[in-house]
């Protein structure tokens, strides 16, 4: 759920060309990305619940390390963009918390890179192996295909390269 809220959370602000669009664009991406973010922090709930009832290992596998990872960017991109729309003045004032937001574009779109990346690292523990046999390839599948639905969608300029 998380994957499919932080995905459209993009693609909402894909691109806006109006003030209005803009703003609208902003405050729905902004809910998407809360929703995704909870949801998010109640698998990591519900795991660790698991692994203390178990007595199961903490953050031995990549996945775990990569999802540890993952969460610190979001809460950090999500404090900065939050700040940088709703508080601009922490900033120094609406210009220059205008002219961060090519870095945290650039931020986002690496941390959809990395919640992708945890994903197929799932794929590698011990519980997806044993019970749930999903196949590395079929998550890398999924997760290519959103990244042909973001990638065209990336305006370079705004990120500040070319034009």
């Amino acid at each position: 759920m998380a994957v499919l809220l932080f995905t459209a959370g993009i693609l909402v602000v894909q691109p806006t060309h109006t003030k209005g669009q803009k703003r609208t664009g902003a405050l729905v991406h902004a809910g998407f990305n809360d929703v995704a973010f909870l949801a998010g922090v109640a698998g990591l709930v519900i795991i660790e619940y698991n692994k203390f009832k178990n007595n199961g290992s903490h953050f031995k596998s990549t996945h775990a390390v990569l999802g540890l990872v993952t969460y610190i960017l979001i809460v950090v991109q999500a404090s900065v963009g939050a700040g940088m729309y709703f508080a601009p003045a922490v900033f120094g004032g609406e210009t220059k918390a205008k002219s961060l937001y090519k870095y945290h574009r650039i931020s986002g779109y690496l941390g959809l890179f990395l919640i992708l990346a945890t994903v197929c690292s799932a794929t590698k523990t011990t519980y997806v192996e044993k019970v749930l046999k999903i196949e590395l390839w079929h998550v890398v599948v999924c997760s290519a295909a959103i990244l042909i639905g973001i990638l065209p969608r990336i305006r370079l300029a705004k990120l500040g390269f070319g034009n």
